[in-house]
């Protein structure tokens, strides 16, 4: 009988161990082509830009007429997370893609601060040193709080330029109401979870060594797959999805974690003055469509949309129908 259970749990274990590789098998078997690679028209361009503290921030452009759009990324992600937006725009707009701190090929921050108002100060520097009449941001995630504490730091110096924000799968609400499992969350926040990512934040070369030795593994892909994606992704953003938050270094990650528990901007969004396009899935497990409701009721001048069974990657699961909504937005931003 011993026996017997000692077969069973090896059976579970082995069992468990083989899944992550049979979902992302199963996956790439059901998607049609990878995550493909458009390309901006006449190629892409780069500048680097000194932000207020001193870091250096990545940036990548193309297109030379028109507007210009301005794209801010998530956690643990980099520009490249927009090259679908950047492609489909780069023929009417000027388009900008920044890396956050830290962040690609962002320097990192000597104070090692990667809070939101820090995020917001970046993308101003990006801003100005294009120094547009007009644009509008593009903000995903941890980028649309960047979008917004922009707003209320700097809304009123640009007032007039900045024509339009479209939030995807972000929001202007506490991170711990939206998060997945938030009432849990909650009882560990911000202790003692507030200090074991502080104590993340410390380099580490063994944490470093894990990091890279997981990043190739089915597990890190179904660990992608479940936080920033619904049903049935396409496989080929999962997995870029899967080598850029195992790329990211676990001070990084960890810090801008505890950024994004900590950032609060809720009490300014009636003050914003320009009309906001947000998106969001009903899959979303780190800004729940709920989150992005209550949201949407306090700023002035905002439209929600939302897509079943899509996650926290709509532009990468429901690419198109987002680009056809960010046409009719742009166009309506910079009718003047």
């Amino acid at each position: 009988m011993a026996k017997k259970y000692a077969m069973c749990a090896a059976a579970v274990c082995l069992g468990g161990l083989a899944a992550p590789a049979i979902v992302r098998r199963l996956d790439h078997l059901r998607s049609t082509g990878g995550a493909g690679d458009p390309r901006c028209t006449g190629g892409k361009e780069v500048m680097e830009v000194q932000s207020r503290d001193g870091t250096t921030i990545h940036a990548e452009y193309c297109g030379d007429g028109g507007p210009t759009v301005f794209f801010a990324h998530g956690w643990t992600c980099n520009h490249t997370i927009f090259r679908h937006q950047m492609a489909h725009l780069c023929d009417r707009y000027r388009v900008v893609a920044m890396d956050q701190r830290g962040h690609g090929k962002s320097g990192m921050p000597a104070s090692m601060d990667f809070g939101t108002d820090r995020l917001a100060e970046d993308l101003k520097a990006v801003i100005d040193a294009f120094a547009p009449e007009e644009f509008a941001i593009v903000g995903h995630s941890m980028g649309g709080f960047t979008a917004f504490k922009f707003c209320q730091h700097f809304g009123e110096e640009y007032r007039g330029g900045l024509k339009g924000m479209m939030i995807i799968d972000s929001t202007g609400t506490d991170v711990l109401e939206s998060i997945y499992m938030s009432g849990a969350v909650r009882r560990f926040y911000p202790f003692p979870l507030s200090n074991f990512l502080v104590l993340g934040g410390r380099e580490n070369g063994l944490v470093e060594l894990g990091r890279e030795m997981l990043r190739n593994t089915s597990l890190a892909y179904l660990i992608c797959r479940w936080a920033a994606f619904g049903k049935k992704p396409p496989a080929g953003e999962v997995e870029m999805q899967r080598e850029m938050s195992f790329t990211t270094r676990v001070p990084v990650t960890a810090l801008a974690a505890k950024a994004c528990f900590d950032y609060h901007v809720e009490e300014h969004l009636p003050q914003v003055d320009v009309p906001v396009l947000m998106f969001v899935g009903t899959k979303d497990k780190l800004t729940s469509a709920k989150a992005n409701r209550r949201t949407c009721g306090l700023l002035p001048d905002a439209r929600l949309v939302v897509y079943e069974d899509a996650g926290h990657s709509t532009h990468l699961e429901r690419t198109k129908e987002l680009n056809a909504e960010m046409d009719a937005f742009m166009e309506s931003c910079f009718a003047g």
